[in-house]
């Protein structure tokens, strides 16, 4: 899906810089790839270490990634052959924009022509050109939906699904591609295009019972936004039937996303003069959002593979929440020290048909277990400690510096199979930390190979203070999965290729 890449790319502003380039990120020492001395095998030598990979699902880990308002919002139902079903839906509560009603005239004098609800759209992920159903339902004041602004430690799960509905309120079969040049029906012969969003009609009596409510009384929803939220807890958005894709949207981007209530009302100057007016709720002050992200991998590949002891031959790579591998490199430990000029993790997608449907990640994230502590944290010496930031809590988010020595993230590059196929590759630089591990300064650890939209870990550098990091590597969840060579694959092992010299 191009334009999840973009967004998931460009538009996170919470975001993490992980990488400067393709050649930065590969480049085989500090100085840069073209300092590496010749082999020779006399000198320096050339050499592959065999990997050892074992996939695991996340319900096996510690997935705790939560959604906040800023991160792409999914919403659809989608099959992937060898990853499995998903299902996303969406929640989220809307206010008077500004504070303000906006409403002319007093209940009683105000009359419905119709509220639609509109969402700004970022791209589709998977078939766009199956329709599916999207249904709109109002969320009971007694879920207690409560907002966590940007702070992800009081965001809501992507697994939270338990939020209670009452009526739904309309729906719409959509395709989605149709989203990018959406219209809609708001009065008899008034129709509004707009581009890039999705556009539901709602139920007529929901949207006079918006223009019923008053600023005073027993009808009053509009002296506060906090008010208001105890008479509307919000809408929940769902996939009821069909198609094959997630959706992205933007919730905050209150120049498209907002609910729009169309009336007439009696001129307030005139009397028997009837005139026309628009009222709007959008996503902002202290409101909720919840993202729910449904995975069911019964009786695919990446289940049939998970969770045991036995090395696998594929490496299945999915968004939260979703599959990461585990990765030893058993033959490191038993190097003699020597000078390392390269150590790269090499790894290449395994073609199938299906890979232009479901698009892998841009990038990939490479971190490590603390057997000591059973926690995942950045790889020792893979990037100078004073990159790093002090971070007093999870809702931090750092920078690294295009000068810092990027090697536990990369991006994909392309190349062909032994069938002609264009595939992706990845490659890590792990030369420093395998130096360390020669040197002895540093043990052997369990790698974790992921696409988490994003990951809490812990600094690992020397002279680490343990300092917690956010690491966001995409702008939000669900979208992006891989089948990659594994290190037992006949023809597409992943490895690591040292290029090293003998002291």
């Amino acid at each position: 899906m191009n334009k999840y890449i973009a967004s998931a790319l460009g538009i996170c502003t919470l975001a993490i810089v992980l990488l400067v380039s393709c050649n930065k990120i590969n480049q085989a020492t500090d100085m840069g790839q073209d300092l590496i001395p010749p082999v020779d095998n006399i000198h320096t030598f050339d050499t592959t270490l065999e990997v050892e990979t074992y996939n695991m699902l996340s319900a096996f880990a510690d997935d705790s990634a939560r959604s906040i308002a800023s991160d792409d919002q999914y919403l659809g139902l989608m099959t992937d052959p060898i990853f499995g079903k998903t299902d996303a839906r969406m929640f989220f509560q809307l206010v008077p924009t500004s504070g303000k009603t906006n409403l002319i005239n007093v209940p009683g004098k105000r009359y419905i022509d119709s509220v639609v609800l509109q969402v700004a759209y970022l791209g589709t992920y998977g078939d766009t050109t199956t329709p599916q159903t999207i249904t709109v339902s109002e969320l009971s004041t007694a879920n207690n939906f409560k907002a966590s602004g940007s702070n992800r430690d009081s965001a809501y799960s992507i697994r939270d699904n338990n939020f209670i509905t009452t009526d739904i309120l309309g729906s719409r079969q959509i395709i989605p591609r149709s989203l990018k040049d959406s219209s809609i029906d708001i009065r008899a012969k008034d129709t509004v295009p707009i581009g890039n969003t999705l556009r539901i009609k709602l139920n007529n009596s929901f949207g006079q019972r918006l223009l019923d409510y008053d600023t005073t009384g027993v009808n009053d929803a509009y002296s506060t936004d906090s008010i208001f939220l105890t008479k509307v807890g919000g809408l929940a958005l769902t996939s009821t039937g069909g198609g094959n894709a997630i959706m992205g949207f933007d919730i905050i981007d209150n120049s498209k996303t907002r609910l729009i209530v169309y009336y007439r009302h009696d001129n307030t100057t005139t009397a028997g003069d009837i005139d026309t007016a628009v009222a709007s709720y959008t996503f902002e002050g202290k409101v909720a959002s919840a993202n729910y992200i449904g995975r069911d991998h019964n009786g695919t590949q990446l289940q049939a593979t998970s969770g045991d002891n036995v090395p696998d031959a594929f490496a299945y790579i999915q968004n939260s929440p979703g599959a990461y591998t585990k990765v030893k490199i058993p033959g490191l430990a038993g190097m003699t020290n020597c000078v390392i000029h390269l150590a790269q993790l090499q790894m290449e997608q395994v073609y199938d048909p299906m890979d232009t449907l479901f698009n892998a990640p841009r990038l990939m994230f490479l971190d490590m277990l603390d057997a000591t502590s059973n926690k995942y944290k950045t790889i020792p010496y893979a990037i100078d400690n004073s990159s790093f930031q002090a971070a007093n809590d999870l809702a931090t988010v750092l920078s690294i510096t295009p000068a810092g020595y990027i090697s536990f993230g990369s991006w994909y590059t392309f190349k062909k199979d032994l069938s002609s196929n264009t595939i992706k590759e990845w490659k890590f630089n792990l030369t420093r930390y395998a130096q360390y591990v020669v040197k002895g300064m540093t043990p052997v650890s369990d790698l974790r190979l992921h696409a988490n939209y994003y990951t809490v870990i812990n600094n690992g550098n020397v002279n680490s203070n343990g300092t917690r990091v956010i690491v966001q590597i995409a702008s939000g969840p669900a979208a992006g999965r891989v089948r990659l060579g594994g290190g037992n694959h006949p023809t597409q092992k992943m490895k690591l290729r040292i290029v090293y010299s003998k002291i």
